[in-house]
């Protein structure tokens, strides 16, 4: 009689509770920092500029822009929060979700950046892209990919189907 048991999964300790903390942190300064964002894309009265047809193109640009940035900031928070659901039950899939969930940022952040920065050249106007979310998303992934791909204490951790 051949009994296949799965290991017991490990304790969240160690390395593996520094970078979901510092997860955490990053999605916590996301949801703070698109409260401004998210006030200024629910002002009626800025929403009624924007359709007219007579406003300027550089509002426009700043409209679509941070519409870009509360869409990706969004979609971080959210993505946090089924990531969040997967690491309580050390599901085995955590650990390939979190690397497309880090990927798919910088994805978002980047095609962010260049439909900024294309349409700010379009109109004509030097406008500021903030390049800070960017860089974050693309250092996070760079230190957060390879580290739930190689590490052992993640595959010993999320081993639960």
């Amino acid at each position: 009689m051949n009994i296949t048991t799965q290991p017991a999964p490990r304790a969240i300790g160690g390395w593996l509770l520094l970078a979901l903390i510092c997860l955490a942190a990053w999605v916590l300064s996301t949801a703070v920092a698109l409260r401004d964002p998210l006030k200024l894309m629910l002002e009626w009265e800025l929403l009624a500029v924007f359709v007219r047809p007579e406003t300027h193109g550089w509002y426009r640009t700043v409209i679509a822009m941070v519409g870009c940035d509360v869409i990706a900031g969004s979609f971080i928070v959210a993505g946090a929060g089924w990531l969040a659901l997967l690491a309580w039950r050390k599901s085995a899939r955590f650990p390939v979700q979190v690397q497309a969930w880090l990927l798919a940022i910088v994805a978002m952040r980047t095609i962010a950046y260049l439909l900024g920065d294309h349409m700010t050249h379009a109109i004509g106007v030097a406008i500021a892209i903030p390049f800070d979310g960017f860089i974050q998303a693309v250092v996070a992934a760079a230190l957060g990919i390879p580290y739930f791909r190689c590490s052992q204490r993640v595959q010993q951790t999320f081993v639960v189907a």
